[in-house]
């Protein structure tokens, strides 16, 4: 087994330890929450088409469109770890946002903090499904687009600036 795939199983657990104990302000948001069967295979069909997205050469490039408050780019915050953008985003874990406050806001169908994780589907109030069930069922490839949107926010993109529709037609450019 190579280094680097130990590394990546490694991070794979603290990052599901991180996933199940963070809290945020006085009021824990439940990050162990799992999401129902339902969405958890829309985040598997649509986060793999986002992998192979991912793995094409010139698209892995939307790490470099982007930096942290810190001035770097993504690409060099993922660099640490070891792993492409492909493999990180098959690690990263999805939750039940039915308790993050952010995803009350009608527009919001996924919610990440930078640097953090995990990502959060907000539920649909007009269904029992969440918001990029729906999205995926109208626009899959909006549905791949969101979902990159998100990593780059585990990887340290803030927002607002840029915003978040910025954001996410900068990764639609990118893959055109």
């Amino acid at each position: 087994m190579s280094t680097r795939t130990v590394f990546g199983q490694g991070l794979a657990v603290v990052l599901g330890l991180a996933a199940t104990s963070i809290q945020a302000g006085p009021n824990p948001i439940n990050f162990a929450r799992p999401l129902n069967a339902f969405d958890s295979t829309v985040v598997e069909r649509v986060r793999e088409r986002a992998v192979r997205r991912l793995q094409a050469p010139p698209c892995a490039l939307v790490l470099t469109d982007f930096t942290d408050r810190e001035g770097r780019t993504l690409d060099r915050n993922l660099d640490a770890w070891g792993l492409s953008a492909a493999d990180y985003l098959r690690l990263i874990h999805f939750r039940d946002g039915s308790s993050v406050p952010h995803c009350e806001q009608r527009s919001v169908q996924l919610v990440a903090i930078p640097r953090m994780l995990p990502v959060f589907l907000c539920p649909d109030p007009g269904g029992p499904h969440s918001k990029l069930a729906a999205v995926e069922a109208r626009n899959p490839a909006l549905a791949e687009f969101m979902v990159i949107h998100e990593m780059l926010h585990t990887l340290g993109l803030g927002e607002n600036p840029p915003s978040t529709f910025e954001i996410t037609e900068r990764v639609r450019k990118r893959f055109q």
